[in-house]
């Protein structure tokens, strides 16, 4: 469904960008397509093109990485690479979490201070999908990292703020308590 979201959300961001100006005495400039299946079928291969090079990136950052991934049916990449406790979460309840979040390439976007952790309830709050479905990979105690596609981070839009657009995030995450 988020997927279906994305592909929508692209296809008005790229129709917004081709839509004809109003200068030129009311002339319209013309769409280079020339129906309606020919201009979803553009945008679909365009889709399936991003998605391909983002799958590329994500491979070469594992191949570098010191960590052993699985993936998800979701497409989220996750290891656990330090385990704690067997005492996991499900839907419903709080998870109480040290992080560090980075764009793929590197850059920190934020990160939890000692003493200062973040607290999400599981499958309600807003943070970003692949957060949800990875910590309940998890168990107290455990230290991961995720690997979240911009499908299961924030999309085509980023988040207006420091999350460009379309970005692949990284969280290294330590699953504190549950509460």
């Amino acid at each position: 469904m988020l997927l279906n979201w994305t592909i929508k959300s692209f296809i008005m961001l790229f129709l917004a960008a081709l839509l004809p100006s109003c200068k030129g005495g009311g002339k319209q400039q013309q769409l280079p397509f020339k129906t309606k299946k020919e201009y979803e079928q553009t945008m679909i291969e365009s889709h399936k093109l991003f998605l391909q090079k983002e799958k590329e990136k994500i491979k070469t950052y594992i191949d570098s990485s010191n960590y052993q991934f699985t993936q998800s049916g979701s497409g989220l990449y996750y290891a656990i690479y330090e385990k704690g406790g067997n005492d996991t979460l499900e839907g419903g309840e709080n998870a109480l979490i040290a992080y560090t979040l980075s764009i793929m390439n590197g850059d920190t976007i934020s990160q939890t201070k000692e003493g200062k952790y973040f607290e999400f309830t599981v499958d309600f709050d807003q943070v970003e999908s692949g957060l949800h479905e990875g910590i309940k990979l998890m168990a107290v105690g455990d230290r991961a990292r995720f690997i979240l596609p911009a499908h299961l981070a924030h999309g085509i839009t980023g988040d207006q703020m420091k999350i460009p657009s379309q970005a692949t995030l990284v969280y290294d995450v330590k699953l504190l308590a549950k509460r």
